[in-house]
């Protein structure tokens, strides 16, 4: 997926992330020996080595780029599929999908070419994970690296391939200091449904919803930030465009492009990348209201106006979760990502019962 600082169409909200980039974790396979004692000792310890090497990272990275830089000449998702999965897929093919709305010159500007610079690799040790971070700022030939970095996901498949599938990018430099084994490598946490400060990264989701459902941070799990402010005025937008015949509903989607990838902070808490799918209900509040559907909305349903819409939004965000106290929502980018209509009078999901 192209950087969305950027600024190019597709990315509805990019907010505060403020992380302190604490440099590679990990490195290549011949330099990540620990330990301590004799010289005859540290023959006989084998070289601790990360789930991948730093020159592999930055050789697999190489080659996302090249593919994407490729993919989005064409807005191909079928080649893009190669080096890309999980939502970040799903985001970039709805972003090719919503350049029918865009002027020519914005699909131009999208299909310039874009590299990684200043890259920084966090690198988990072998066998506890199957992925690594990298931050990175985007940057087209002739114009100015990004303002801002990007972190991102790579995770191998069960193929073998590796495959970016995940991106938050942020408003700030700065990165909260992950921790580090005495190898030097950053710790993914093992067990996202348990604690890992002042609460479960599982949770994070959840409290994104509730930015939607319970008017605001002071009812999430989030501290009030730029972030929470911008997803918290979007149901009161929305419902404002279809009063005083029409409502719009918030829920959780379905989960299946949804996963968190955590990593250890030196404060005793954790800093992770994750996704959630939000699912709007545009509905008539009277029998004879008819909804008629945005020009994004278009893309999925035509021109044909219903009594209702569902709408589905796949956030990837990125959070801080301190070792006390409420996490900190540090970024969040989403995309429209499938529209349908009611079924029925009674405005039920297709093939669902809700």
């Amino acid at each position: 997926m192209k950087s969305a600082v950027r600024g190019i169409a597709g990315v509805a909200c990019v907010s505060g992330l403020v992380l302190m980039v604490a440099g590679c974790g990990g490195g290549s396979e011949k330099d990540s020996a620990g330990g301590s004692g004799s010289a005859d000792d540290k023959k006989e310890q084998p070289a601790a080595v990360g789930v991948v090497s730093r020159a592999k990272a930055e050789q697999l990275v190489d080659h996302y780029e090249k593919v994407n830089n490729r993919a989005n000449k064409n807005s191909d998702p079928k080649l893009l599929s190669t080096v890309e999965g999980g939502a970040v897929f799903e985001q970039s093919k709805a972003v090719y999908k919503m350049q029918k709305n865009w002027s020519a010159k914005e699909r131009a500007d999208y299909r310039e070419p874009f590299h990684y610079v200043d890259r920084k690799f966090h690198i988990p040790r072998k066998g506890s994970a199957d992925w690594f971070a990298m931050v990175a700022y985007s940057k087209s030939p002739g114009e100015k690296k990004g303002k801002y970095p990007g972190v991102l996901i790579m995770e191998k498949q069960k193929s073998g391939d590796w495959k970016m599938v995940s991106s938050s990018y942020s408003e700030s430099k700065r990165l909260p200091k992950l921790a580090k084994d005495k190898d030097g490598f950053v710790e993914p946490v093992s067990d996202t449904a348990k604690k890992s400060g002042a609460m479960a990264p599982d949770s994070l989701s959840d409290s994104l919803l509730d930015l939607y459902t319970k008017k605001g941070a002071a009812n999430s799990g989030f501290r009030t930030s730029k972030s929470t402010d911008s997803i918290g005025k979007i149901p009161g937008s929305q419902n404002k465009l279809l009063r005083p015949y029409g409502e719009a509903v918030y829920s959780r989607g379905e989960a299946t492009h949804e996963k968190i990838h955590a990593l250890r902070t030196e404060d005793g808490g954790s800093f992770a990348v994750f996704s959630t799918q939000v699912r709007e209900h545009d509905r008539g509040t009277q029998v004879t209201a008819t909804i008629h559907p945005s020009d994004s909305m278009k893309v999925y349903v035509g021109n044909t106006s219903a009594p209702s819409f569902f709408v589905d939004w796949l956030h990837i965000s990125s959070a801080h979760i301190p070792a006390k106290g409420k996490a900190e929502l540090l970024g969040t980018e989403y995309e429209m990502t499938g529209a349908a209509a009611g079924s029925d009078q009674n405005g039920k999901m297709p093939g669902t019962d809700t």
